[in-house]
């Protein structure tokens, strides 16, 4: 009797075994997942212009058509009581449980798609935009940490400092600007002239924005006696530019609310379908592109800060260095995308590709450091 060839369904390894045994379970010498066993192929009957013609004719009669519909319809129904209908509707057994739990790609995507589902079921508007916030920052995040910088360090430090910069770094930096920074200092993006506005993106939004999302740094470097890993300084970094763009983004909302509210107010219908449409772009952006954004100006703190540690030299300027580099491109973007958009978005490009190119430069150093260390 001839063998079944197949695949099994785990590890993709060539199986084979007596065609007898078709409709069968058998458990894989290999992975030992338990795998069904197919059917051998239908023989392939040679049809003639006789068998041909005899069976058009059956088909052409109507009680013949009645009776093979009625045949299929046992055929149908006794095959459907033969079914083990845990096996063929329910795929997850104990073997394939266990492959499923560590499957990062599963978890990714049914978390990705089962999440905001939850966080609507929230009562509180408010709530919501808070998790909605906080969801699209864990999703950078985790894109960050697994795929750009490959860090395989605890998450302890990184979501610290998101919750840090996110509430208690927007309220220190918010209490200095009430208390410390004088008015005209802080108006001075608010100019008509656009190079005083340039001037006042860079050296007032970026300047204090970066370095108060730097702070997570300062503390890990004072806590932390162990030895430095430069991509998990980095990873923090990221995470607290992160977590002050979605703690930033409740504020924005809350201000396209009140622009709705206002266009209503002023031009009635038109004026609200306006503002509606306004805030939704405006969230979605914010949500996803500028949490980005916010990461990767860290991220570049946070590496020039890496890098000052490893070489122990020149360690302020190098962390000056960093704060200014990050605040430039941080303010020129925002001054770009109050006039030219296409080109705030080529800088935010041109931004991630300056980080990602640190990034290579990092880990080099790094490994320059592993082996100093060692010696």
């Amino acid at each position: 009797m001839a063998n079944i060839h197949f695949f099994c369904m785990y590890c993709r390894h060539p199986l084979e075994i007596d065609e007898a045994l078709g409709g069968q379970q058998m458990e894989c010498p290999h992975c030992t997942g338990v795998v069904p066993i197919p059917f051998a192929k239908p023989k392939i009957v040679e049809v003639t212009e006789e068998t041909q013609t005899e069976t058009s004719t059956k088909k052409n009669t109507p009680a013949n058509l009645f009776e093979t519909g009625s045949q299929q319809a046992k055929v149908i129904f006794n095959d459907l009581k033969s079914i083990r209908f845990s096996e063929e509707v329910l795929p997850i057994d104990g073997n394939n449980a266990l492959l499923l739990a560590k499957d990062f790609v599963f978890w990714a995507v049914t978390l990705l798609g089962i999440i905001p589902l939850l966080i609507v079921t929230v009562e509180d508007g408010y709530a919501q935009l808070t998790m909605f916030a906080l969801f699209f920052a864990a999703v950078w995040g985790v894109i960050f940490k697994r795929f750009i910088l490959n860090d395989a360090g605890s998450l302890k430090w990184p979501v610290a400092a998101l919750f840090f910069s996110g509430i208690v770094g927007i309220w220190l930096l918010l209490l200095v600007y009430r208390l410390i920074l004088p008015d005209f200092y802080l108006h001075l993006a608010d100019s008509k002239n656009s190079m005083v506005s340039l001037f006042g993106f860079v050296f007032q939004v970026g300047i204090w924005e970066e370095m108060f999302k730097a702070i997570p740094l300062v503390i890990f470097l004072k806590m932390n006696n162990q030895k430095l890993d430069p991509l998990h300084l980095v990873t923090i970094g990221v995470f607290s530019g992160l977590g002050f763009a979605a703690f930033e983004n409740l504020h924005y909302g809350d201000n396209a609310v009140a622009s709705a509210y206002s266009l209503t107010r002023d031009y009635g219908v038109t004026g609200l379908v306006s503002g509606v449409q306004n805030a939704m772009v405006l969230t979605m952006l914010r949500a996803v592109s500028l949490v980005f954004c916010h990461g990767v100006f860290s991220g570049i703190v946070a590496y020039f800060v890496a890098t000052a540690m490893m070489r122990k030299e020149r360690v302020g300027a190098l962390i000056v260095l960093g704060v200014g580099v990050a605040a430039v491109l941080h303010g020129l973007y925002d001054w770009l995308a109050g006039i030219q958009p296409t080109i705030a978005a080529l800088l935010a490009g041109f931004s991630f590709a300056l980080f990602y190119g640190y990034l290579s430069k990092l880990r080099s150093m790094g490994e320059l450091y592993e082996m100093e260390e060692a010696d």
